[in-house]
């Protein structure tokens, strides 16, 4: 049986406070293509595999614990809009070099027969350039994948 937009939120709500566990619950979700989104746009903007949205996905989460293996994350908001799930979350800390982070995130996910098919990160200025040092300070390496397509 496919999965509510409700039930979906609800496993997101479950495994909000452990990047990892959302990140694994995501990737379980998301469809073959994904339709990746930012807000302002970016130049990785358009349809991706989802198995690669995925590789992407881990490889930024596991770049956040090098970078800020004490950081800090806020209660995450977790809000149904139509036939997608909003998720908001707080990070915060401090990167090896001293620099203070608070970045939020701030991401859309479409859901269509009970799996993700759209993507959309909405961050401001701010949190978009702190999350740039996190990934930088977290050695984050694009996919070849992704770096050739």
């Amino acid at each position: 049986m496919t999965k509510s937009v409700a039930e979906i939120a609800e496993e997101m709500r479950a495994v909000a406070a452990d990047r990892a566990k959302s990140r694994d619950l995501l990737v379980s979700l998301f469809a073959d293509t994904v339709e990746l989104r930012h807000e302002p746009p970016s130049p990785s903007d358009g349809p991706i595999p989802g198995r690669l949205l995925g590789e992407v996905s881990g490889r930024e989460v596991d770049a956040l614990a090098r970078a800020m293996p004490e950081a800090e994350h806020g209660d995450s908001e977790v809000t149904i809009e139509g036939d997608a799930v909003r998720v908001r979350v707080r990070t915060s800390g401090t990167l090896a070099d001293g620099t203070p982070i608070d970045v939020e995130t701030n991401t859309l996910f479409t859901i269509a027969d009970g799996i993700i098919v759209g993507l959309q990160s909405d961050m401001d200025a701010a949190s978009a350039e702190a999350w740039k040092k996190i990934l930088a300070a977290g050695s984050f390496e694009v996919p070849a994948e992704r770096r050739n397509g």
